[in-house]
């Protein structure tokens, strides 16, 4: 308490309080030509530092530190953020992910303000600040950890038990008096802090376990924040108050720096995922639709209807991969004597039948493409008999418009070959060409495809199929992977570990395969077919379709174990050949899990000998 000539000028209630924690303390003298008599009261339970100072001049109540002025700044950076993301989240909602970061970055500045205000101003002195500054200083670190825990799903008991050991913390801060009570309080509330910490970083070993997207840096943060939570409640024991305020509030922003962060690669990857999810279901529509466009060929009986049919059949295929094809123009020939006359023309100017023939004939391809147009040939005894020719197209270089132009290719000459009666070759060959390329746009070798069609031809015989059905499913099991035409490259040609999302986009090639095969009629591409769609299927039912046991087809069972056995053996881009010895040793692991047991026993007994 301070008097003045007997006035009271300021009393902390120093009286009423068994601890009065004083940090800065200036009294205002009127000038005054008299005596002034300054009387200054004080009670002292431990060491004090006292200095009087006498000023002539102004002395401003209001004293901004450097500390006071970095908290400022980290409260209005906060709040700016918040201010943004609230705005980018009207428009996209992922941003209100990142709210929680930068609420807590205008805390983490607002705490430091708050510490520091008894040095700013001597108006805000109360006994009980000190209460208040620990109080804010747990519920920061405590925020920091909700913002972690708020990464993670099903961890509702956590967050609970962090409110909880909140709730109690601040009770016990709020209710100290005694200097001994508030230092043990403050290190109890930072040890149950520090253990909802611990059990955060525990639970987070499952999802690092799990390989969940980021889980391995959260943990890292958790194991950080554990320390600096323990180091926090140490410091405040040790009396070094400074220390104990900056060891909290610096790793809580490192926290929200990182979980910031996080968001934001979070939302780029999300944006690239939904861009390549509609990649991918633009590609499947077109799967679908060059499936419809096999079938509806399948049906044209009149010469003139198929040339009819075909094209409107292909433009609409073209238009519906992209809709910039609207201008698509198309003509056909079709042979008469030794040259060719217009049968249809849409649209283009001119078009010499006999150069397009004889490019054929050089190049030695029926299926010809280039950035603005593609051309279509069909022959009878060694004769191009029919010439279609598309240009003005958009996007002709994209790879799997030309793989989807080649599969439509193939539905062409197949009903072609119904409709004339003409020899032509056969479309198993012409789907073997496109698995073919499908595996090389995967960045594997074609020894894949030859080593199943041998470990399955082996595998029928070893089963005592006969000659002809162990040939037609050998010759079926290489187009399992036909569908992955369909599968973007970017996808395809990723570095490192896909993402949940793009792990969903390559499972669909099965569902791709099974579209182009199942379109045609014949019994060994329906065999095909069924490998395509099912070779993925584990035998406990818990494979993409959910078959199990005897449910799965044959055919598939067979593959699928042919394949998973080639693919460990032999060396990919992402990982090294495994031994004999182990690959085998891993397919009698999983006998009865991913394999039929019965199968897996033949298999190993007598066809990878």
């Amino acid at each position: 308490m301070i008097r003045v000539n007997g006035r009271e000028v300021y009393n902390n209630m120093f009286q009423d309080s068994v601890y009065v924690g004083n940090c800065y303390n200036a009294v205002t003298i009127g000038a005054s030509s008299r005596q002034q008599v300054v009387e200054v009261f004080m009670k002292l339970p431990f060491s004090v530092r006292f200095e009087a100072e006498l000023s002539h001049g102004e002395h401003s109540a209001f004293s901004p530190t450097a500390g006071f002025f970095a908290g400022g700044v980290l409260t209005v950076l906060g709040i700016v953020s918040l201010a943004v993301l609230a705005i980018l989240g009207i428009v996209n909602r992922r941003c209100f992910r990142a709210l929680g970061a930068a609420g807590v970055l205008a805390y983490c500045g607002a705490a430091v303000m708050i510490y520091n205000l008894p040095e700013v101003s001597y108006f805000v002195n109360p006994p009980i600040w000190v209460n208040i500054v620990a109080a804010v200083t747990h519920t920061t670190m405590m925020l920091g950890l909700l913002l972690i825990i708020g990464w993670f799903s099903r961890l509702r008991k956590l967050l609970v038990g962090a409110f909880f050991a909140l709730g109690i913390g601040l009770l016990l801060v709020m209710i100290a008096v005694d200097p001994i009570l508030i230092y043990i309080s403050n290190a109890a509330m930072g040890l149950l802090t520090a253990a909802a910490v611990g059990y955060a970083g525990y639970t987070a070993i499952d999802y690092v376990l799990r390989r969940t997207r980021y889980a391995t840096a959260i943990f890292v943060i958790l194991v950080y924040y554990f320390l600096m939570t323990i180091l926090a409640s140490v410091l405040f024991l040790l009396h070094s108050t400074s220390l104990y305020i900056y060891t909290v509030i610096i790793p809580t922003l490192v926290v929200c720096g990182v979980i910031a962060y996080i968001y934001y690669v979070m939302f780029r990857f999300e944006r690239r995922n939904a861009e390549l999810y509609n990649q991918s279901k633009r590609y499947g529509n077109s799967v679908e639709n060059i499936s419809r466009f096999i079938r509806s060929m399948l049906t044209c009986s009149d010469r003139e209807a198929f040339y009819e049919t075909a094209v409107n059949e292909i433009s609409q295929l073209v238009v519906l991969f992209n809709e910039r094809n609207k201008d698509l123009c198309c003509c056909v020939g079709v042979r008469e004597g030794d040259g060719f006359i217009e049968k249809l023309n849409r649209g283009v100017s001119s078009c010499r039948y006999d150069i397009i023939e004889r490019n054929s004939v050089v190049n030695r391809r029926n299926c010809i493409f280039s950035d603005t147009y593609f051309e279509y040939l069909l022959e009878k005894d060694v004769k191009k008999q029919v010439i279609f020719h598309f240009e003005n197209i958009v996007g002709g270089l994209d790879v799997f418009f030309d793989s989807m132009v080649e599969a439509a290719y193939c539905g062409l000459e197949t009903s072609y070959e119904n409709t004339f009666g003409t020899s032509t070759r056969s479309v198993d060959l012409i789907l073997d060409e496109l698995a073919e390329n499908a595996e090389l746009n995967n960045g594997y070798s074609l020894d894949h495809l030859s080593h199943i069609c041998t470990l399955t031809l082996r595998f029928c015989r070893a089963m005592g199929m006969d000659e002809e059905q162990a040939q037609s499913m050998s010759v079926a099991a290489k187009l399992h992977d036909l569908g992955k035409i369909a599968i973007p490259l970017s996808i395809i040609n990723k570095d490192g570990r896909l993402t949940e999302e793009e792990q969903v986009i390559v499972a669909s090639h099965t569902e791709f395969g099974y579209l182009i095969l199942s379109a045609y009629d014949e019994p060994l591409l329906k065999q095909a077919a069924e490998i395509a769609r099912y070779h993925h299927e584990h035998y406990d039912g818990t494979g993409q379709n959910g078959l199990a046991d005897e449910k799965i087809p044959l055919s598939a069972r067979i593959v699928s174990i042919c394949d998973v056995f080639d693919a460990l053996i032999s060396e990919r881009s992402n990982k090294k050949p495994w031994s004999k010895e182990r690959s085998l040793a891993y397919i009698k692991d999983n006998a009865g899990k991913l394999f039929d047991p019965e199968l897996v026993k033949i298999f190993v007994s007598q066809v990878a000998d």
